[in-house]
């Protein structure tokens, strides 16, 4: 079996991307953000679409 080295929080089995759209900025709508499921908090916030596989802020309480 091929181990899988995760390298950033969205491709953890944990992390989930959500929809995370700012009702003050009509043009960022498509915002999203990183929500950890097993430490049940975000993990980023405020991100562009193409900016969520980039994000290297890994919470330091990660189970990974």
């Amino acid at each position: 079996m091929k181990e899988i080295k995760i390298e950033f929080c969205s491709q953890c089995p944990f992390g989930r991307v959500l929809p995370d759209p700012d009702p003050d900025d009509w043009f960022c709508d498509d915002d999203e953000r990183v929500y950890c499921t097993k430490l049940r908090k975000d993990v980023a916030g405020a991100l562009r679409p193409y900016e969520v596989g980039k994000i290297d802020t890994i919470p330091e309480d990660c189970p990974m």
